[in-house]
């Protein structure tokens, strides 16, 4: 396994195989007797750990959340006992064991946060598990621990929805790097400033702990060269891969928690990516007019990798794009491949995701999907080269088939209301307005439309069931006369108002 002071940041590999396994799969005797020794509290901390991570391994996945709730006291403390451990044992040595031992340990901490959502959310802990998160998601560590912070604060986030406090939804502002400092009620704040809150020494008496790294930097690590599209990409793919990883009681609350952190998204970080959004669009109400000539954007030459290349200075524009690709991605058709296993090197192949848009296919290899690119990407940058600009069909990214459920869970959710529907179309507006530099961001939009219009209407362009619809006037025989081929006269209104939009 790799190491957390590797350069990138691909997720680690949370799965059970990674643990030591004492014990094969047992019989319901070896099972209570692991649980046993996992809850005696006469045994240290380690060996409970050890059983407990057995008995992990040996149990099905139903038994596992009722042995959390009934014992989730103990667990919890087995845990944060071994968490406070390793994590001294880190600063003072950190060898490659311990780090792979932190592996384990944050997969057990995982595994309270998606199985204890109920108490979760009533803030069990709460002081404790923030403290915890704030080490890890403490701007000095190594990428891989950072991202992993990442993915653990957006699970806790989850469960604790509205009962969460002001810090919780300002650590969640602050998460992608390169924004403008955040307004709290004690004045504009960072992630540094939030994590180690400057101390007033003239009346305290009681210090709090001080957060520090638990894995910094490692010499030569590489590093993202536009770290805010990068961990804008990482949030964005948390959001989605954890949509519904919590095992609520209330099997309705599946997706209630990728709705709670996109209205967060929608509140921090829109503002800066689209300084021009508007909530007017409106698909049932549309506006026709022909909207205003924009300026030109102002083209710079400039010299970058010993190319001659073109970029617009827009602020954010990398982290637009990606936000818009992403978008996209849930509305493109798209056909899975499970994994591969790597003969060469042991390791494991992501799938692949080939999407086919009017009958054509296209496909790509998730190579950068878990690493940090050399170069960035030119379709997805502000810099790009004007003259070789091509019309691509690729992929934005790769899907896990493991992730195909929530994938479609959440295309379900933005099409499932009018104020997503007009969300979701005024980005693709957003789309039409990007420099030409980024026509593949464009195209990708047009694609969407074009699949929409000619191939799979969604629900909101299907026509209304004639049993719901009111008693008919002249206005709506008139408006029913004007069908052809069974389109009806709206569609072209929305088309025309697409075209207008691209002016």
């Amino acid at each position: 396994p790799q190491s957390w002071s590797g350069a990138g940041c691909g997720e680690p590999e949370r799965c059970r195989a990674r643990w030591p396994k004492m014990f094969s799969r047992r019989g319901h005797a070896d099972v209570k007797k692991s649980a046993q020794k996992a809850l005696d509290p006469r045994r240290d901390v380690l060996t409970r750990l050890k059983h407990l991570r057995a008995l992990m391994d040996a149990m099905d996945g139903s038994e596992m959340k009722p042995f959390f709730e009934a014992n989730y006291s103990q667990i919890y403390f087995i845990f944060y006992e071994n968490f406070v451990t390793l994590e001294t044992s880190l600063k003072q040595k950190g060898n490659k064991s311990q780090r792979e031992e932190l592996d384990s340990i944050l997969f057990l901490f995982e595994r309270i946060l998606q199985l204890l959502p109920e108490r979760i959310f009533f803030r069990w802990h709460f002081h404790s598990i923030g403290s915890i998160l704030k080490k890890l998601l403490h701007t000095g560590n190594c990428l891989k621990i950072r991202c992993e912070g990442i993915r653990l604060f957006l699970l806790w986030l989850q469960a604790l929805q509205t009962n969460c406090a002001e810090e919780q939804l300002l650590i969640f502002a602050c998460l992608v790097p390169g924004f403008p400092a955040v307004m709290s009620s004690n004045g504009p704040c960072t992630l540094d400033t939030l994590i180690s809150p400057p101390l007033n020494l003239s009346y305290a008496k009681v210090y709090p702990e001080e957060i520090t790294p638990l894995l910094p930097h490692a010499t030569g690590e590489k590093i993202a060269e536009d770290s805010t599209c990068y961990f804008l990409k990482i949030l964005l793919k948390y959001m989605v891969i954890q949509a519904a990883s919590l095992e609520w009681k209330n099997k309705e609350n599946r997706d209630t928690g990728f709705k709670f952190l996109f209205a967060l998204f929608r509140q921090y970080y829109l503002p800066h990516l689209f300084p021009s959004f508007t909530k007017l669009t409106n698909l049932y109400k549309p506006v026709l007019d022909i909207p205003g000539l924009r300026p030109k954007p102002a083209y710079i030459s400039t010299v970058c990798n010993n190319e001659n290349v073109y970029t617009t200075k827009i602020p954010y524009m990398a982290a637009r794009v990606a936000f818009i690709k992403w978008l996209v991605n849930f509305f493109l058709e798209k056909k899975y491949f499970t994994a591969t296993q790597n003969t060469k090197n042991g390791g494991e192949v992501l799938p692949r995701i080939i999407q086919t848009v009017g009958g054509t296919v296209q496909d790509k290899n998730p190579e950068t999907q878990n690493s940090i690119p050399s170069d960035p990407e030119k379709g997805h940058s502000n810099h790009s080269l004007l003259p070789e600009r091509r019309l691509s069909d690729s992929s934005f990214c790769s899907i896990e088939e493991q992730h195909r459920a929530v994938y479609e869970m959440v295309q379900q959710v933005l099409l499932s209301t009018r104020g997503y529907i007009n969300f979701v179309n005024e980005v693709f507006r957003q789309a039409f307005l990007l420099p030409s530099s980024e026509i593949s961001s464009t195209e990708k939009v047009v694609k969407v439309y074009r699949k929409w219009i000619l191939q799979e209407k969604p629900v909101f362009m299907e026509e209304p069931d004639t049993k719901e619809t009111v008693p008919e006037d002249d206005s709506i025989l008139d408006c029913s006369a004007a069908e052809t081929d069974g389109k009806h006269v709206c569609y072209c209104s929305l088309i025309n108002s697409i075209h207008l939009d691209i002016r």
